[in-house]
């Protein structure tokens, strides 16, 4: 797996701003040319310059896999449009305004937090293809800033209990590792953003975090 350290927006919180998929990766407008060809080259994949409701926190905002893309619904209908028009499929949903603190997810699995009712899960699951759970992490409903998910492994916040890790690590069929990032931010989502291959790393990060980061995304 490739993995480098990096910032967005020249802060560290890459996954606070970004969205990584085995079809794309999603970014701000106005980034800086030096930020943008080091995401084009890390991820060698499509880099696509958005925003989401307007601002640029598209990492809290949305989530999204090689199926499609979920937005709030604070998030314009021009927004979605110009996504849709770049090929991507595109869902709106009350409910929530934070998708990406709620949710993790790879192409075939999710974790969703428990403020979505059941009905709510069964939509995305039905519009992202997956087999969608609601659970919590560490005590916490933001489950996507606590897990960071790829079709190869996942991270996790190092404050989750034994039966969490075993329960996401069933479900998701894949082996994963404890981790912070960003000179220990437990809150790995906001922190790393990483599709199969490859993994954009908070600035911040130490070696010994890198370690884990790539120990539990290398599959």
């Amino acid at each position: 797996m490739r993995i480098r350290l990096g910032t967005i927006r020249q802060s560290p919180f890459v996954g606070v701003f970004s969205i990584a998929t085995e079809k794309a990766v999603f970014v701000p407008r106005q980034l800086a040319r030096k930020e943008m060809k080091m995401v084009q080259e890390l991820f060698d994949r499509e880099a696509i310059q958005t925003t989401i409701a307007n601002s640029s926190l598209l990492g809290v905002l949305a989530i999204g896999n090689k199926k499609g893309l979920v937005l709030p619904d604070i998030s314009g209908e021009r927004e979605s449009q110009e996504l849709e028009k770049a090929g991507f499929k595109v869902k709106r949903v009350g409910g929530a305004a934070a998708l990406g603190n709620l949710i993790a997810l790879n192409d075939s699995k999710g974790v969703c937090s428990t403020v979505f009712s059941e009905e709510q899960r069964k939509e995305l699951q039905r519009f992202l293809s997956i087999d969608l759970i609601r659970a919590s992490i560490a005590g916490s409903d933001l489950v996507g800033a606590s897990c960071v998910a790829t079709n190869k492994g996942f991270l996790i916040h190092p404050k989750a209990t034994e039966k969490e890790f075993k329960a996401i690590s069933r479900h998701f069929g894949k082996e994963g590792q404890y981790a912070t990032a960003n000179h220990a931010d437990p809150f790995i989502g906001n922190s790393v953003v990483a599709n199969s291959e490859a993994a954009l790393v908070g600035l911040h990060t130490t070696s010994h975090e890198l370690s884990r980061i790539d120990e539990g995304l290398g599959g």
